[in-house]
């Protein structure tokens, strides 16, 4: 078993602008209460977040707050995930990668609101957007309210009879291929790091091959530092790092304060004798004179 601690650094972490369930504001408000001085918002598919802490001044004094988002892709049929670190954000060209993966977002929403609705279903598309805020609609919010009008006890049986797999409002996200995930990434400036490659369920062998693909597209990073990594597996992709000369990254992937065994910043000790994505960041955010630090 790996040890978590606090860090003052942390390059997977998730707000309100997709996922989480903490406001922008709030997470860099936690952050900083928990000592984080250097944080990465890895919103999924949007970067929305960080865009608005900059010019909204959410960003506490003396935090560096860095450009980030964490890709969907697939790769054989499976759903992955890519974290990109450092990317230019405000470019017309990488709003309208965000523009695409908002727009399959809505086409999936829209899909699964007509079939919940065809099962016999109310629903309120304005009120799921409202609990949605910022994000685009999906799953968790459908459940949300579902559960808020009364028309499932739980979120729980939500997903187990009605929004999970093989369910009547199952419907199949077309996410971009694992090659064009990574070089969107790299061709706005940034570093691509594979995201926890222990939720994959792969093989040994799969998982070389994975990394072999990766690489192949331009992948130079690989989460290692991260929460519920196996000893062997940590020993494994750190190993496999250091052959491809890879950087080496992680975090908490902390999307809420009620999840009690994931805590923003807390993550296990970076491993040794490996070049450090969080490094590459700063040097990245330094290079091209970007001030990340709120005055």
């Amino acid at each position: 078993m790996i040890l978590n601690r606090q860090h003052s650094w942390e390059l997977h972490c998730h707000s309100h602008y997709s996922d989480g369930q903490l406001s922008c504001a709030d997470l860099l408000s936690h952050a900083a209460e928990r000592g984080v001085t250097d944080l990465a918002l890895t919103d999924h598919d949007t970067a929305a977040g960080y865009r608005d802490a900059l010019t909204l001044g959410w960003v506490p004094a003396g935090m560096n707050l860095y450009p980030a988002t964490e890709l969907s892709c697939v790769w054989l049929g499976r759903t992955i995930h890519v974290v990109g670190l450092g990317m230019d954000v405000h470019s017309k060209a990488w709003l309208a990668v965000e523009q695409d993966y908002i727009e399959r977002r809505l086409t999936r929403f829209q899909r699964i609101c007509h079939l919940l609705e065809k099962a016999g279903f109310t629903l309120d598309v304005a009120r799921i957007e409202a609990l949605a805020g910022p994000a685009t609609p999906a799953r968790p919010h459908i459940a949300q309210y579902l559960v808020e009008s009364e028309q499932v006890k739980t979120t729980g049986h939500a997903y187990k009879r009605w929004l999970g797999q093989g369910k009547p409002g199952d419907v199949k996200q077309q996410w971009p291929e694992l090659a064009e995930a990574v070089n969107t990434i790299t061709a706005h400036g940034g570093m691509a790091v594979l995201a926890h490659p222990h939720r994959y369920s792969l093989t040994w062998t799969k998982c070389r091959e994975l990394l072999d693909d990766f690489n192949e597209a331009g992948g130079v990073g690989v989460e290692v530092a991260c929460v519920g990594m196996h000893p062997e597996k940590r020993k494994f992709l750190t190993n496999q790092a250091q052959q491809r000369h890879m950087w080496v990254s992680g975090g908490s992937d902390f999307h809420s304060p009620k999840t009690s065994w994931l805590k923003l910043g807390a993550f296990p000790d970076w491993p040794r004798d490996v070049p450090l994505a969080k490094d590459w960041l700063q040097q990245r955010m330094n290079s091209i004179s970007v001030s990340t630090v709120s005055e």
